[in-house]
């Protein structure tokens, strides 16, 4: 994997489901972009969350912040949009 030089600036690429970064990593790795994960909890504090879980509405669970750093970030986000199309 690329080492990422210790000046570059990171830039996040995403927020994402934990079975969507399974399918997003193998990718970065694959085009030797170096990158760095953060779990994202927030969601799971949400007020009424609990009312949504037990109307079976599905509330957004933890995400998994993925950042690149800049020089990479638009050969990532190309890599993004080739497995999320909009």
């Amino acid at each position: 994997m690329d080492a990422a030089e210790p000046e570059d600036l990171w830039c996040q690429i995403g927020a994402f489901e934990p079975m969507e970064a399974k399918r997003l990593f193998p990718l970065l790795e694959q085009e030797k972009i170096p990158f760095e994960v953060e779990g994202d909890h927030s969601r799971l504090q949400a007020p009424f969350r609990f009312l949504q879980l037990e109307f079976g509405l599905y509330p957004d669970g933890s995400k998994i912040l993925v950042f690149v750093p800049e020089r990479h970030e638009e050969r990532a986000q190309a890599l993004v949009l080739s497995l999320f199309p909009r």
